[in-house]
């Protein structure tokens, strides 16, 4: 079943919580389409489904989560010492003068409500120079917001600078825990993962989770902009919000262009988790079953002896295992 692209920001296909997560879903299922069968899969092709789920879960798990959290300190980081250059020796001592009002309110406040203050004028006074200096010291912030904002780029650009620009990176899932869907096949079939993992690699140079972020924003940014600035609106989402998934690229995104291209590939989903394990999307009974299948498929197989999840049975190779 196809959504029409009229409802594609408000309605996803039952089974999915996200565009991110069709766009990485979609990417690893074409994947799995051009892969052989692991042999410890053999006689269960429907275990694809849980395979596909887990492994497009990781991505989104680290390139939302992990690692953007990361770029997200590295800004925050690099804002106040931009601000101080910026605003230079008046800045500095402004802050100084408010953080000083701030403290000698606070006090008298909590001095008059103990009961040691009594003139009310004294604490209000103070009150008033403080809301002073806090407007002066955000107008500075404001007129360097510019500065700022070119100091948190260059914080995201040297971050992400010293890591793999690919998506999907060589050491990529090597500390996923050793019970994970990727830790397993690992070590069940490592030449069938290398392959599996070379051709994930390749899936991603096109595209970028990140632009299943826009697809989700979408709603909130129709709702703020009127209709002749939806562009604007949209221009300005993704030039926030690009660089914390290490996405440079000059041009904005066609947002039209890319939501017909999402449904296509949301339509080619469905069926195929609708043809290689029927129910998985709409039957969560179904969907558990397969995954706790697939957990047992792999322990099976799996040449070490691996505790199921929580167990707290001590393991002399540490707690990740060799990808």
């Amino acid at each position: 079943m196809c959504y029409n692209i009229r409802h594609l920001e408000t309605l996803l296909p039952p089974g999915f919580n996200s565009w991110t997560q069709i766009l990485t879903d979609w990417a690893v299922s074409r994947v799995w389409l051009a892969s052989t069968l692991p042999r410890c899969l053999e006689g269960r092709p429907d275990l694809a489904a849980p395979i596909v789920a887990e492994i497009g879960a990781v991505i989104r798990r680290r390139q939302f989560h992990r690692w953007a959290s990361k770029v997200d300190l590295a800004q925050e980081q690099a804002t106040e010492p931009a601000l101080d250059t910026a605003g230079g020796p008046a800045y500095l001592a402004l802050r100084d003068e408010m953080e000083s009002a701030q403290s000698k309110y606070l006090s008298a406040w909590t001095a008059q409500r103990s009961g040691k203050v009594e003139a009310q004028e004294s604490v209000a006074a103070l009150c008033h120079r403080m809301e002073q200096l806090q407007v002066a010291f955000e107008d500075i912030r404001r007129r360097n917001e510019g500065a700022v904002e070119k100091a948190r780029r260059t914080a995201a650009e040297a971050f992400w600078a010293r890591r793999d620009q690919s998506v999907i990176s060589d050491t990529y899932f090597a500390d996923e825990p050793i019970y994970s869907v990727a830790a397993r096949l690992a070590r069940i079939h490592p030449p069938w993962w290398g392959r599996f993992h070379h051709r994930l690699q390749r899936a991603f140079v096109p595209g970028h989770p990140a632009d299943g972020c826009l697809l989700d924003a979408l709603p909130g940014l129709r709702r703020q902009a009127k209709r002749m600035t939806m562009e604007a609106t949209v221009g300005g989402w993704w030039q926030a919000n690009h660089a914390r998934w290490g996405r440079f690229v000059p041009a904005e995104p066609h947002y039209p262009v890319l939501a017909q291209r999402a449904e296509k590939k949301a339509c080619e989903l469905v069926r195929w988790f609708d043809v290689t394990a029927p129910g998985y999307l709409a039957n969560e009974a179904v969907r558990t079953t397969l995954h706790a299948d697939l957990s047992e498929r792999l322990g099976e197989a799996d040449p070490w002896p691996v505790p199921a999840p929580g167990s707290r049975t001590p393991l002399p190779w540490g707690e990740h295992g060799p990808n």
